[in-house]
C-alpha cells in the first residue's frame, strides 16, 4: 500500500513540473520575429513558432498560404520594411554589421547570429531559438525528436556497403557539395562516401566540370534543379554520360526540392530518403536499371572525349567571333580601343541571352529557339544606340565612342539585374554561372549549329568588305570620293559583329577583350591589311580561346578551385592591356 501512494505521489510530482514547463512555455513572450535566413525561417515553422515570424526574405520558403512582409534579401536590407515590421528578434546567418543601420534607428531590437553550415549545428540553432524565444521545452522536443530521426537513418544504413555519391546543382555548369557541410554530413549518415569532397575547392559548394566530376566516379549521383519541367532533362543529361559509373548504372536520382539545399530539421526526412537512394531495395534497383537501359537504347551516349571536341569547337566559334568582330570595329572606326566588350555590344546580347534564358525556364522553351535571336536583337540594339550617341557633327569621336559604350554597358547591367528580380532566387546560381564567361560542359549541337552559322556568315561579309575597311582607313573623304559607302558600310559592320557578338555571348557568356587584344596582336605580326587581318584574327582568336578553356580547366585545382572560367582569365589579362593602350593613345593625342 505504501509503495503504491509513492507510486502515485511520483507521477503527480512529474505531471506537476510537466505543467509547470507548459505554463512556463506559455506564459513565455511573444517576440515579433524577422529572418534574414531560409533555414532559421523553416526551423521557426517546423518548431511552430510560425506565428511570431513577422518578416522575411524573398529566398526563404513559407507555407502554402503563408505571407509575411518582404524586408530584403540575400545581398540587401529594407531597413525601413524591417522597422515597419516593429520586430524584438531579428535572426540571420550573415554578418550582424549589415544591420548597422537598423541597429542604429532601434537600438533595443536584439539581433543574433545563428550560423548552420554543418548537420550537428542545426541543433544548437533550434536549441539557441528556444532560449531567445522561451520555448525551451518546444526546443528541446524537436531537438529529440530530429536527432531520433538521423540515428534511425544510421542504424538503417549501417554494415551496407558505402558507395561514392556525388551531389550536385544543375547540369552543364554544376556545382556540387564539399566536405565541411550538412550535405557532407548527410550521405555519410546514410551510408554513403562524398565525391564532392574530393573535387579541388575550399569552399562548401564548388563550380565544377564534367570532367573534374569523371575523375571522382561516384556511384550515385543525387542532382538538384527547381522546377518539375527541368527534372525530366536533367536525369537525361547526367545518364547520357558513359564515363560516369552512376550513369552506366542508372544510379541517377533529381530532386527539386529547394529544402535539400536549406539547412533546417526537415533535413531529417531528406536524410532518410537519401539513404533510400543510396541502398534502394533489390527489386527498386532492378526497376531503375531497367529505366536507365530503356533511356540510353533511346538516346545516344556521350563520352567525355565528344564533349570536349564539342567545348573545343564552341571554344574556337566564340574565339573566332569576338576577334574578327574587334578586328572589324577597330578599322571601320579607327580608334584601336574599339571592340565588342568595351562598346557595350556583348552586354547588350547578354541581355538578350539572359531574357532567353529565363524564358527557357518560364516555359521550358528550346535554348536554340530564342537565346541567339534575342541576342542578337540586343547586340543591335546597343549597336544603335553607341553609334548615335557617339557622333557629333557626322563624325564618330573616338573618346565619345568609349564613354557611351561605358554608359551603355552599366545601364545593360542594370538591366540584367531587373531580370533577376523575376528569376526565382534558387536558379540564380546557374544565371551566374554564365555571367562569368563560362562554356557548359556539354555544348547544345542545335545551339552551337545555329551560332556558328552567325559567325560564319559575318565573318564572310566582313571578308568581302575588307577592302572597302581599308580605304575608310584613309578618311571618310577619300573613302567616299572613292566610290565607298560609308553609311552602308558602318551600318552593315555593325550588325555583323552585332550578329557574331550575339553567337558568342549566347555560348560561352561575356568574355571580355578577347576582341580587343587579339586584333592587335595580328596587326603587328602581318600589318595593318584588313583583308589579311580579318583572317588573321579570326584564326588566332580561335585557337587563344581554346587554349585558354584549356588552360582553365587544367590550372583550376592548382590555385585551389575545380574550374576558372574563361571570362575570367580574358578579364585579368585584358584590363592592363587596354590600360597600356589607353595610355599610349593619349600621349599620341598630346603629341
Amino acid at each position: 500500500m505504501l509503495k503504491r501512494l509513492l507510486v502515485i505521489a511520483l507521477a503527480l510530482l512529474v505531471a506537476g513540473s510537466a505543467g509547470c514547463r507548459r505554463q512556463a512555455d506559455s506564459d513565455a513572450p511573444h517576440p515579433r520575429i524577422v529572418s534574414f535566413s531560409p533555414a532559421l525561417t523553416a526551423i521557426l515553422f517546423d518548431m511552430g513558432l510560425g506565428e511570431h515570424v513577422v518578416g522575411v526574405t524573398r529566398y526563404c520558403r513559407l507555407p502554402e498560404g503563408v505571407e509575411r512582409t518582404l524586408v530584403g534579401d540575400q545581398f540587401t536590407i529594407n531597413t525601413e520594411a524591417v522597422l515597419a515590421a516593429r520586430p524584438d528578434l531579428i535572426l540571420t546567418q550573415s554578418d550582424l554589421s549589415r544591420f548597422e543601420g537598423v541597429k542604429d534607428a532601434a537600438p533595443d531590437v536584439q539581433i543574433v547570429r545563428l550560423v548552420i553550415e554543418e548537420l550537428d549545428e542545426i541543433p544548437t540553432a533550434v536549441r539557441r531559438i528556444g532560449q531567445l524565444t522561451g520555448k525551451e521545452t518546444l526546443a528541446k522536443r524537436a531537438v529529440e525528436q530530429f536527432i531520433d530521426d538521423l540515428e534511425h537513418v544510421r542504424q538503417s544504413v549501417e554494415g551496407k556497403e558505402r558507395p561514392r555519391v556525388l551531389f550536385v546543382m544543375g547540369t552543364d555548369r554544376p556545382s556540387t557539395a564539399g566536405e565541411n557541410s550538412f550535405i557532407d554530413d548527410m550521405i555519410e549518415l546514410a551510408g554513403g562516401t562524398n565525391a564532392g569532397a574530393d573535387i579541388p575547392g575550399n569552399t562548401v559548394w564548388r563550380r565544377t566540370h564534367i570532367d573534374a566530376i569523371a575523375k571522382v566516379a561516384p556511384d550515385v549521383i543525387i542532382c538538384q534543379v527547381f522546377g518539375d519541367q527541368l527534372a525530366a532533362q536533367a536525369r537525361q543529361y547526367w545518364l547520357k554520360w558513359s564515363d560516369l559509373p552512376a550513369s552506366r548504372a542508372g544510379r541517377v536520382y533529381v530532386v527539386d526540392e529547394p529544402e535539400w539545399t536549406i539547412p533546417s530539421t526537415h533535413l531529417a526526412e531528406l536524410t532518410a530518403r537519401l539513404a533510400e537512394m543510396i541502398h534502394p531495395p533489390e527489386d527498386e534497383a532492378t526497376v531503375e536499371m531497367s529505366d536507365s537501359t530503356q533511356s540510353a537504347s533511346r538516346q545516344a551516349s556521350v563520352s567525355l572525349r565528344r564533349a570536349w571536341l564539342l567545348r573545343w569547337l564552341a571554344a574556337g566559334i566564340v574565339g573566332a567571333g569576338l576577334a574578327v568582330g574587334g578586328m572589324a570595329l577597330q578599322g571601320l572606326l579607327r580608334n584601336p580601343l574599339a571592340e565588342p566588350y568595351l562598346l557595350g555590344v556583348s552586354s547588350g546580347a547578354g541581355v538578350g541571352v539572359l531574357l532567353g534564358l529565363a524564358a527557357t525556364a518560364w516555359w521550358s522553351s528550346p535554348l536554340w529557339a530564342s537565346t541567339p535571336l534575342l541576342a542578337f536583337a540586343g547586340a543591335v540594339l546597343t549597336c544603335t544606340v553607341v553609334y548615335a550617341v557617339a557622333q557629333r557633327q557626322g563624325r564618330l569621336d573616338p573618346y565619345s565612342l568609349i564613354l557611351s559604350g561605358v554608359i551603355v554597358n552599366t545601364f545593360n547591367g542594370a538591366i540584367m539585374l531587373v531580370i533577376y528580380l523575376y528569376i526565382d532566387p534558387h536558379r540564380i546560381a546557374d544565371f551566374a554561372h554564365w555571367a562569368m564567361g563560362r562554356l557548359p560542359d556539354s555544348v547544345d549541337i542545335d545551339l552551337l549549329a545555329i551560332c556558328g552559322g552567325f559567325v560564319v556568315l559575318g565573318w564572310v561579309i566582313l571578308l568581302v568588305k575588307a577592302p572597302a575597311m581599308n580605304v575608310l582607313s584613309l578618311g571618310d573623304q577619300v573613302a567616299a570620293s572613292s566610290g565607298v559607302s560609308v553609311n552602308r558600310l558602318r551600318m552593315t559592320t555593325f550588325v555583323c559583329v552585332g550578329l557574331m557578338t550575339a553567337a558568342a555571348v549566347a555560348l560561352a557568356g561575356p568574355v571580355g577583350f578577347l576582341g580587343l587584344i587579339v586584333p592587335h596582336i595580328c596587326r603587328m605580326i602581318f600589318g595593318p591589311d584588313q583583308r589579311v587581318g580579318m583572317i588573321a584574327s579570326g584564326v588566332v582568336g580561335a585557337v587563344l580561346l581554346m587554349a585558354a578553356e584549356s588552360l582553365c580547366r587544367f590550372a583550376g585545382p592548382y590555385i585551389g578551385v575545380s574550374l576558372i572560367p574563361v571570362g575570367i582569365l580574358t578579364a585579368i589579362s585584358g584590363g592592363p592591356f587596354f590600360i597600356v593602350l589607353l595610355r599610349r593613345q593619349r600621349g599620341r593625342a598630346e603629341v
